[in-house]
């Protein structure tokens, strides 16, 4: 039995979640892919004060350096949305579902 490519299986869900994002693109080839220096600055405001000005200094959370070694983008997009203590639950409110992908895109690229 072949398995439907990632990005497929990304979609579905996402879709089984009810969470939609502007920046999603959805082919067997194209992965969910946000926007990073909106992510950029997403993080500063909603999520720097724990893990430091640019997400690799850490604090009060761990440094997010290499997170993509850790984590896919789908994972990232997962944690982010069901956190564990003592990492706040920041979404549905105040970030939005492309809030989310687009933090986590750039938590992927540190």
């Amino acid at each position: 039995m072949r398995r439907p490519p990632n990005a497929l299986v990304t979609g579905a869900l996402l879709a089984a979640l009810g969470i939609g994002c502007a920046h999603q693109t959805l082919s067997a080839t194209a992965p969910l892919v946000g926007n990073v220096q909106r992510g950029r600055a997403l993080f500063t405001k909603s999520c720097a004060n724990c893990h430091g000005a640019t997400g690799v200094e850490g604090d009060i959370g761990p440094s997010l350096r290499f997170e993509s070694r850790r984590k896919d983008l789908d994972a990232t997009i997962v944690w982010i949305h069901h956190p564990r203590p003592p990492m706040p639950t920041l979404y549905p409110s105040p970030l939005t579902a492309t809030d989310v992908v687009d933090i986590a895109t750039y938590v992927q690229s540190l």
